[in-house]
C-alpha cells in the first residue's frame, strides 16, 4: 500500500476565500462559464495569487475536469449543493474517513494527517473543515475558530 507520504493523494491546500467566492458563484443558476481556471479565478479577483490552488481544490472535487471542463459534479451542485458537496467531500477525502470516524476528528489529528509540513497541513485541514460544514457534515470534535 502507497502511504500518502509517498504522493498518493495530493489534498488541496487552498485558502478559503477564494474557495468560498467560487462556491457562491457556482449556486447562481445560469453561471457556468466553459474553461474553469486559475485564469478564470484572477479574472473574477477571486483568489488572488492563490487562483491556481484553487483551481486544483475544485478539480480536486471533480467540479472541472483536468483541462478546467465544468463536469456532470459542477451540474449536480447547482441542484443539490449540500448533497452533492457531501458526497464529493466523502469521495476524495475516503482515506482520512476509513482513518477517523467523524466523532474523533479533531484539529491536532487533522493537521497530523495532512501533514509535514505543519503549515501547508494546517491550510488543507481548514479546507476540508470548511467542506465538510458547507455540505452539513458535522465534525462535533473540531473547534469552531481552527486556529
Amino acid at each position: 500500500m502507497t502511504s500518502k507520504s509517498e504522493g498518493a493523494i495530493k489534498y488541496p491546500s487552498a485558502r478559503l476565500k477564494g474557495l468560498k467566492e467560487f462556491m457562491i458563484f457556482i449556486q447562481e443558476p445560469d453561471w457556468k462559464p466553459e474553461k474553469i481556471d486559475g485564469n478564470l479565478m484572477k479574472r473574477l479577483g477571486m483568489a488572488k495569487g492563490r487562483e491556481n490552488e484553487t483551481a486544483y481544490a475544485i478539480h480536486f472535487l471533480g467540479i472541472i475536469d483536468s483541462s478546467g471542463n465544468p463536469t456532470d459534479e459542477f451540474n449536480n451542485l447547482k441542484n443539490d449543493y449540500a448533497a452533492t458537496l457531501s458526497r464529493l467531500i466523502k469521495d476524495k477525502y475516503s482515506e482520512l474517513f476509513s482513518l477517523l470516524p467523524v466523532r474523533m476528528i479533531n484539529q491536532l489529528k487533522l493537521v497530523n494527517f495532512f501533514g509535514p509540513p505543519t503549515e501547508t497541513a494546517e491550510y488543507k485541514a481548514k479546507l476540508f473543515v470548511w467542506l465538510c460544514k458547507e455540505s452539513g457534515l458535522e465534525l462535533p470534535n473540531v473547534e469552531a475558530k481552527f486556529h
